[in-house]
């Protein structure tokens, strides 16, 4: 008797991660390579807002991905390598043993907000889907994404609205910085 494969859902984002907002989403079933979805999501967050640093987990390791993010967006791409016990002069693709000579795993540590978008996702809108078909939890899925993104958006404006001076003396330059009002 064959056994059938667990199918689930695999999202990959595109994040501008200064902020943690959502550039691009990329909704799929799994089990499945990631390198398929990486060119689309860099494109789309590319277009969004240029990239000047990629940054993927090892799933997305090929000469392809690194030769997208450098020579077509003209950006540093930091993703390190599937095979760490591979030899430098085994290893293929110019860019791959550029990864491998010099990564910098301080930059590599950025990818963590990612998992903090995914987290935060999950912890305020649940982990369950209510839509049964595809096309439903796809758009399920990039609804969430939207009210995440603008949930960023408003608690920064609050954040920036709310947030008075520290000091009296901020506080009376501040002051002086508005015009005069008119009555």
């Amino acid at each position: 008797m064959r056994t059938r494969t667990r199918r689930f859902l695999k999202l990959t984002i595109g994040a501008e991660l200064r902020r943690q907002l959502v550039t691009s989403v990329k909704v799929r079933r799994g089990p499945r390579n990631d390198t398929i979805d990486f060119p689309p999501v860099v494109r789309k967050a590319h277009s969004v807002r240029p990239i000047g640093v990629g940054i993927g987990d090892k799933g997305y390791d090929s000469e392809r991905n690194h030769r997208l993010l450098r020579e077509e967006l003209h950006a540093m791409s930091v993703i390190p390598s599937r095979m760490e016990g591979v030899p430098l002069w085994r290893t293929e693709g110019l860019y791959r043993k550029e990864m491998k000579r010099r990564f910098s795993e301080r930059v590599y540590r950025q990818r963590a907000k990612d998992e903090i978008i995914f987290s935060v996702v999950k912890r305020t809108m649940g982990d369950e889907m209510r839509s049964v078909r595809a096309k439903g939890v796809n758009n399920e899925i990039r609804v969430r994404m939207i009210a995440y993104n603008a949930m960023r958006v408003a608690s920064s404006l609050v954040r920036g609205f709310l947030q008075s001076p520290s000091s009296p003396r901020q506080a009376s330059r501040h002051r002086r910085s508005l015009p005069p009002s008119t009555c």
